[in-house]
């Protein structure tokens, strides 16, 4: 009985060793064997081609360079004035009696905007009048000489002056700004009443410091945003240059005279100025960030795509039936991967800013560039252009 165990043991393990064996040949075998249209058949290898640090492509952004309207613009700080803006004084002394206009409102040139007291100015005017009409009736008679009718006039003329400068008048279409003076003041020739402004154009009034003042010139072109109206911005142009510094902001004051549409500017209101020094259409630019001077010379890196890779056609499986046909594999698709080589070109700067420069000689139109160099690269450098940017600053 025994023996008969011992016996069936032992061709139970040849046999879960023959399993064992079956399973792992099948194993190896479907790793390298392939059935197709039934027949087994060996898998090709696969050669994994082995790269060098050199074949490697580095990820950048490229630039394509193009044609475009540059400008530049000298940014400032400045104030609005009045085009024409003057300081209302009486021309004589008194105590107010009429004021006509209050602050804000619109006067038409000659309007009266205040009066002094005109009780003793009235009977002067008055009895000069009356006395040059009395020498005027005895000079027709011929009882006067004409020198005394002349005398006569001269003092009638001299009256009516008197009685006008107590008048405060409107020298020309404008706003009255703030109003200094009540009725019952007195007030002399040295006293302010109020002031007075013409807003049908305005000033932008602004600083520039000592290393910019070489780029601004007369009739540059000027714009003027303020926070009232952040939507508008008003145009103009550089009428004056102080030729002296000032002495607490060591700037020279630079006034520019801009069109106030709708009358929206107002006379002392804060704005931004930005002046135009420099402008040219259809030139080419790139970003600052895109060159590098080595010594006296600047260089940019130029990237020459390789021919664009095409994909392996994917293999789709064939069903076979019954008078049925195999289906044709995919086409091949193009990469959308950008590959290249970097050329390092030297160029010549004609303007630049912060941001960008204007390209004298050097590069044409549709070359692609890499857009921000992060790190220096020799000639050859195989490239991956991860993202093409355009013309955005």
């Amino acid at each position: 009985m025994k023996f008969n165990l011992h016996k069936n043991k032992s061709s139970l393990f040849k046999v879960l060793l023959f399993l064992v064996v079956i399973v792992i040949g099948f194993s190896v075998l479907s790793k390298h064997i392939t059935f197709v249209k039934g027949l087994p058949t060996f898998k090709k290898k696969k050669v994994i081609e082995k790269k060098t640090i050199e074949d490697i492509p580095i990820p950048v952004k490229g630039y394509k360079v193009t044609r475009v309207d540059f400008s530049d613009t000298l940014p400032s700080l400045g104030t609005v004035k009045g085009y024409r803006e003057v300081q209302l004084k009486f021309m004589d002394s008194g105590y107010v009696e009429y004021v006509n206009f209050r602050d804000g409102e619109k006067a038409i040139e000659g309007d009266i905007i205040a009066s002094l007291d005109q009780r003793e100015k009235l009977l002067k005017l008055e009895y000069a009048k009356n006395e040059m009409e009395r020498v005027q009736k005895l000079h027709d008679l011929g009882a006067i000489t004409p020198n005394k009718l002349q005398q006569t006039k001269l003092e009638y003329q001299s009256a009516r002056l008197e009685y006008e400068k107590t008048n405060l008048v409107a020298p020309f279409d404008g706003y009255l700004g703030s109003v200094e003076k009540q009725k019952g003041d007195l007030v002399t020739p040295n006293d302010v009443f109020g002031s007075f402004v013409n807003l049908t154009d305005a000033y932008a009034e602004f600083g520039a410091i000592e290393k910019d003042i070489n780029k601004i010139k007369v009739g540059l072109p000027v714009t003027m945003t303020v926070d009232s109206y952040p939507q508008d911005t008003f145009s103009g142009e550089i009428e004056s240059i102080s030729p002296v510094v000032e002495g607490r902001t060591r700037t020279f004051k630079i006034k520019a005279r801009v069109v106030n549409e709708g009358e929206k500017l107002k006379a002392g209101m804060f704005g931004r100025v930005g002046v135009q020094i420099y402008q040219k259409e259809q030139t080419l630019v790139i970003p600052s960030a895109s060159f590098r001077k080595k010594e006296q010379e600047y260089f940019v890196y130029v990237i020459h795509p390789e021919a664009p890779a095409e994909e392996p056609a994917e293999e789709s499986p064939k069903a076979s039936s019954k008078g049925g046909k195999d289906k044709p594999a995919a086409p091949a698709k193009p990469s959308d991967v950008i590959i290249g080589t970097i050329e390092i070109r030297p160029i010549q700067v004609a303007y630049a800013t912060p941001d960008a420069v204007e390209i004298k000689a050097g590069l044409e139109d549709e070359e692609l560039i890499v857009a921000d160099i992060q790190q220096e690269m020799e000639e050859k450098t195989k490239v991956e252009v991860t993202e093409v940017q355009e013309y955005t600053f």
